[in-house]
C-alpha cells in the first residue's frame, strides 16, 4: 500500500502543475530510497524554477529510465495530493517516534530524559496544512457558533474574566489569545495575575506561573485578598490565632480553585512542556505568566531572547486553544507618565504578538503620601483586536494587594 501511495505522489509531482507545489513543504524521508533521490532532484529543479518532467530527470537518472518511466505510467491522479501526503507524514512520523524510543538512553538522568522525551515529542508533530476554504463555509460556522450562544443566552465568544467591563470590551479571555499585562515596577501587575485566576477560577481552568515568587509568597497575597487582613500583618505573624483558624475556615469553604506552578526552571519552551502536561492531565484555559522579560529562551540578545518568548507564548496559546496572559515589564522612563505600547520593554515583537494588551495604571502611586483606598487607577486597554481601546475604572487597595472594578 505504502509503494503504491508513494509511485502515485512522485508520478503527480512528474505530471501535475498543481502537485508540484507541493515540492517546497515535504520531507523527502518520508519515501523509500530511489524515491526520495528522485523527490529531492524535483525540489531542486522546482526551487531553480527548472521544469520537471521526464527528460529534464533523466540525466540524474541514467541507469533508472524504466524506473522512472514506471512513475508516470502508474500514476492515476492528483485529486487527493493533500492527503497522500499527510498519510506518508503521518507515517513516517510514528515510524522515527518508535525508533527513537528504541534508542534512547536511559541510563541518562531524569531531567535529560524528560528533554529527549520533549524533542522526540516536538520532532514528531504533524505539520498544519494551509487550506483554501470558501468564505461561505467560514460565515455558516459562525452564524452556527452565534445561534448555540444565543440559544445558551451567553453574549460571551471567550471566558468570562470575572470583571464586567473587561468582558464587556474584550468579550473575555478568548482561545488562541496572547494578552499582555504591562506595567512599570510597583503598579501591582503580579496582583492583577491573581486577581484574574481568583475572579475566573469558577468560569474556567487556571494556571498561575511564577517565575520571580514563591509559592508561599502568593499564598501571602492571596490570603490578604480573601481576609481583607492587611499584608505585612501577614507576613510579620502579627495576628491572633483565633483570627487565624477564621482565615482557615473561610478559605477552606471556597469552592473554586486555581493551580500554581513555582518554576525553578525559567526556559521558556520547559515551562511550556510543564503547560502542556498539566493540560493532559486536568485540562487547562487561562495561563497567567509573571512574568516575560523573567524568562529565558538561550537567546544572548536581549532583545532577540524577549522576541523569541513572545512568540513561543502565542504559538502556544494558539495551538492548544487556550489563553496565555503574561504579565511584563514596562520601561522606567516614563516616570510618572500614562503608559503606552512603545514602553513595552526590550521588543516591538512583543506588542505584535499580542492580541490584547492592558496597563494598570495608578496615579496616586506617585504621591508623597497614598491613600489607603486608590480610587483614581485605570485599567488601561491599549490594544484590542476584538473590540475599542479604552479606560476601565478600577479601585487598588494597596494594603491587600487587591484590583477591583469600580462600577
Amino acid at each position: 500500500m505504502n509503494n503504491y501511495l508513494e509511485e502515485n505522489v512522485v508520478g503527480a509531482f512528474i505530471m501535475s502543475d498543481y502537485a508540484k507545489t507541493k515540492l517546497p513543504s515535504i520531507n523527502p524521508n518520508w519515501f523509500n530510497e530511489f524515491n526520495k533521490r528522485v523527490v529531492t532532484v524535483m525540489q531542486q529543479l522546482y526551487l531553480d524554477s527548472k521544469p520537471i518532467a521526464l527528460h529534464t530527470l533523466f540525466p540524474f537518472f541514467k541507469d533508472k529510465a524504466f524506473e522512472l518511466s514506471e512513475f508516470t505510467r502508474k500514476y492515476y491522479s492528483d485529486a487527493t495530493i493533500e492527503y497522500d501526503l499527510l498519510q506518508m507524514e503521518v507515517m513516517y512520523k510514528r515510524k522515527k517516534i518508535v525508533e527513537d524510543i528504541r534508542n534512547l538512553d536511559l541510563d541518562c538522568d531524569l531531567h535529560e530524559l524528560q528533554n529527549k522525551l520533549e524533542i522526540i515529542n516536538q520532532e514528531s508533530r504533524v505539520s498544519l496544512k494551509n487550506q483554501v476554504v470558501p468564505m461561505s463555509k467560514i460565515v455558516g460556522k459562525v452564524l452556527d457558533e452565534l445561534q448555540v450562544r444565543i440559544e445558551r443566552g451567553n453574549n460571551l465568544e471567550g471566558l468570562s474574566t470575572g470583571w464586567r467591563y473587561l468582558d464587556k470590551y474584550i468579550g473575555g479571555w478568548n482561545k488562541g489569545n496572547l494578552v499582555v499585562i504591562g506595567a512599570r515596577p510597583g503598579m501591582g501587575k503580579t496582583a492583577l495575575g491573581l486577581n484574574f485566576c481568583i475572579e475566573g477560577c469558577p468560569f474556567a481552568k487556571y494556571v498561575f506561573v511564577s517565575v520571580e515568587m514563591s509559592n508561599e509568597e502568593l499564598a501571602k497575597r492571596q490570603i490578604s485578598y480573601f481576609s481583607k487582613v492587611e499584608n505585612y500583618k501577614i507576613r510579620n505573624a502579627t495576628m491572633s490565632l483565633k483570627e487565624v483558624e477564621n482565615i482557615s475556615k473561610q478559605l477552606y469553604n471556597q469552592e473554586y480553585d486555581y493551580d500554581v506552578i513555582d518554576s525553578k526552571d525559567n526556559n521558556v519552551f520547559n515551562i511550556i512542556s510543564m503547560l502542556k502536561l498539566q493540560k493532559a492531565k486536568k485540562g487547562l484555559d487561562v495561563v497567567v505568566i509573571d512574568y516575560l522579560q523573567k524568562m529565558d529562551a538561550g537567546e544572548r540578545d536581549t532583545r532577540k531572547n524577549v522576541s523569541v518568548i513572545s512568540t513561543a507564548l502565542k504559538n502556544f496559546a494558539r495551538e492548544n486553544g487556550i489563553t496565555v496572559i503574561a504579565l511584563a515589564q514596562l520601561n522606567r522612563d516614563g516616570k510618572d507618565d500614562r503608559p503606552q505600547l512603545t514602553d513595552l520593554k526590550e521588543s516591538g515583537q512583543i506588542e505584535q504578538d499580542a492580541d490584547v494588551v492592558l496597563f494598570p495604571f495608578r496615579p496616586s502611586y506617585y504621591l508623597d503620601v497614598k491613600p489607603d483606598v486608590e480610587e483614581d487607577a485605570e485599567l488601561i486597554i491599549a490594544k484590542n483586536r476584538h473590540g475599542q481601546c479604552t479606560d476601565i475604572p478600577v479601585i487598588f487597595e494597596g494594603k491587600y494587594t487587591k484590583y477591583t472594578e469600580r462600577i
